[in-house]
C-alpha cells in the first residue's frame, strides 16, 4: 500500500496527540488560560499568580487549599477584581501591592480558568 507522505504524517500527529491525551500530558488548562491573558497583557500571569495567590490557591486556581478553588467562579469580572483589590477575610487587599493592569490580569485569568 502506497500512502502519502502528508497521510504519514496526519497518523504520526494522530497517534501522537493520543498518547499525550492518554497519559494525562494533555495541555494544562491553567496553561490556555494564561496563554490568553500573557498575549493581552504581555506579561507571565502564571508567575504573578504564583506569587500572591498560589499561597492559599493551590494548582494555579484549580485545586482548594487554604483559599477556595478560583476556577469556575461565579463572581463577575468586576467582582473578582474588587475582592483582589480589597480583600476578603482572611484574605488580604493587594490594591496597595499590585497595579491595576495586573489586578485585571489576575482577574481574568481567574475567570478565564475552566470549571472542572
Amino acid at each position: 500500500m502506497n500512502v502519502s507522505r502528508s497521510t504519514r504524517t496526519a497518523l504520526v500527529v494522530a497517534m501522537i496527540a493520543g498518547l499525550f491525551s492518554i497519559s494525562g500530558l494533555a495541555q494544562d488548562p491553567t496553561d490556555e488560560a494564561a496563554a490568553k491573558i500573557d498575549e493581552k497583557f504581555g506579561g507571565n500571569i502564571k508567575k504573578l499568580f504564583a506569587t500572591r495567590c498560589s499561597w492559599c490557591h493551590q494548582g494555579y486556581g484549580m485545586k482548594q487549599a487554604d483559599g477556595p478553588k478560583l476556577a469556575g467562579t461565579s463572581k463577575s469580572l468586576a467582582q473578582v477584581m474588587a475582592q483582589i483589590m480589597n480583600g476578603k477575610t482572611p484574605m488580604p487587599g493587594f490594591k496597595n501591592q499590585l497595579k491595576f493592569e495586573e489586578v485585571q490580569a489576575l482577574a481574568e485569568y481567574i475567570k478565564a480558568l475552566p470549571a472542572d
